[in-house]
């Protein structure tokens, strides 16, 4: 009988010694029936029962070459102390027996062992046993790596991801898009996206739906996945997630699978996947990539926002990025898109802001662009020939507009006055006199038009009076 287990040199002698001393403890069920009932039937004829003759003759009725016990047989080998030191006791479990008689010259037989827990390796010289935690006992035994094992390189350890995720746009091989809705700026709205800024504005826990779209498919099993990161370089290496009074809060976390901890959920899907990477510690959302449905181009997919951007011990008001990809299964990035979020409670107010502020910042940028463009001189003139009417008032002022296409209008107005500032004389001096002839044109046109429908007017009243 083969088995995988190790082997060791059995004296028969030796041990069914032991097993005469103590047959209770040694034996197996079917010796210790079978050497009980022959006791009590020739106890009272022959007393020395269970002697090694006796012993031998009953082996040779069973089997004359061996034993194989039915039942696998226990036994414990105990060393008492010596010099004060502590026992030794060990429990094997043994599958097969084979004894040869006395007169025989003493072959060492071997016995099948399987140990508990533990890989044991007895010399032949005695049931010597050795300890488990003996170095040279563990550099002759080759066992398999441990799945929780310490990884033996650096490089073992890295994780897939990189420390500080890149917020650089790619469109991949599949040209891989992310878009938005067409969304309102009313107080109303739970989200709003600013093409203007790539900045997208939402409630907290509310449900912001994201396009995804590709011109070629992915390979089978890709998924999308989103991260956040924070946008400023002082921020970036830290990881993003919700403060300790929403983590910890009952409210949007009872009956949830996403860890509390996540910023960003799935909504609507359950194949939804959050990992949170073992090196970096960023905490990301993925699902599978599914076609579009027929008669559509985006894959729609409905993400939550878990925290607010103002939450002290959370993002604490610093701007954060979320980072969409396309990977394949093994990690591989196929595409990537970046847009900035921010979570408020009133995402309409907050982009008319953000978009008021850059676009006076674009008015102060172009109006100093211009004057440095007008003082190299335009037209060929020398720059002591402009002359720019300088606004002697510093003072702004703010008008509340109700619209925004009136209030489109009248920043092109603003726009224009501000520039005139910065053009030559002569040349709002040729504009006023090209829309001084226009204007004459328009009049002159207008004269001769009545005064060839006055005399058919004055014939058509002559006609109604003599009627």
């Amino acid at each position: 009988m083969t088995t995988p287990y190790a082997a060791m040199p059995l004296r028969p002698e030796h041990t069914f010694q032991r097993r005469l001393r103590e047959p209770s403890a040694c034996l197996s069920w079917a010796e210790g029936s079978l050497l009980a009932s022959m006791a009590q039937s020739q106890a009272s004829q022959n007393p020395d029962i269970l002697s090694p003759d006796v012993l031998n003759q009953l082996l040779e009725m069973l089997d004359q070459s061996a034993f194989h016990s039915v039942q696998p047989i226990e036994l414990n080998f105990s060393e008492s102390p010596a010099n004060g030191s502590p026992s030794n006791t060990i429990q094997i479990s043994m599958d097969c027996i084979t004894m040869r008689e006395a007169e025989e010259p003493y072959t060492s037989q071997y016995t099948n062992l399987t140990l508990l827990n533990m890989d044991q390796n007895i010399q032949n010289g005695g049931s010597t046993s050795t300890s488990p935690y003996n170095n040279e006992h563990a550099q002759n035994n080759v066992t398999a790596p441990s799945p929780y094992a310490q990884p033996s390189s650096t490089f073992e350890a890295l994780s897939p991801s990189p420390a500080i995720p890149s917020n650089t746009d790619y469109a991949g091989p599949h040209t891989f898009d992310v878009s938005f809705q067409q969304s309102s700026t009313a107080k109303s709205a739970t989200w709003t996206y600013s093409t203007d800024l790539k900045k997208l504005y939402c409630q907290i826990a509310k449900t912001c739906p994201i396009q995804i779209k590709v011109l070629t498919n992915p390979p089978q099993g890709a998924v999308i996945r989103a991260m956040p990161v924070y946008k400023k370089a002082e921020h970036v290496t830290e990881v993003v997630k919700r403060c300790p009074n929403h983590e910890l809060s009952r409210e949007f976390n009872d009956g949830q699978i996403a860890p509390p901890s996540h910023l960003i959920r799935v909504e609507g899907n359950s194949h939804a996947q959050y990992v949170e990477d073992s090196i970096t510690g960023r905490q990301s959302v993925l699902v599978p990539y599914e076609p579009p449905q027929v008669g559509t181009e985006f894959t729609t997919i409905l993400y939550n926002f878990m925290c607010n951007s103002s939450c002290v011990g959370g993002m604490n008001r610093r701007p954060i990025l979320i980072i969409v990809t396309l990977e394949t299964r093994d990690g591989q990035v196929l595409g990537r898109r970046c847009f900035e979020a921010r979570i408020c409670a009133c995402p309409g107010r907050d982009r008319k802001a953000d978009e008021d502020s850059i676009r006076k910042q674009h008015v102060t940028d172009g109006s100093k662009s211009s004057e440095a463009n007008y003082r190299q001189g335009t037209h060929g003139m020398p720059v002591s020939s402009i002359k720019r009417k300088r606004s002697t008032d510093d003072e702004v002022l703010y008008l509340p507009i109700k619209g925004r296409e009136i209030y489109e209008i009248l920043v092109k107005i603003k726009e224009s006055l501000e520039l005139m500032q910065f053009l030559p004389q002569h040349t709002i001096e040729s504009y006023r006199q090209q829309q001084q002839s226009l204007l004459q044109k328009h009049l002159l046109r207008a004269r001769l038009r009545s005064e060839l429908l006055e005399p058919a007017a004055c014939e058509q009243k002559r006609r109604c009076s003599s009627s």
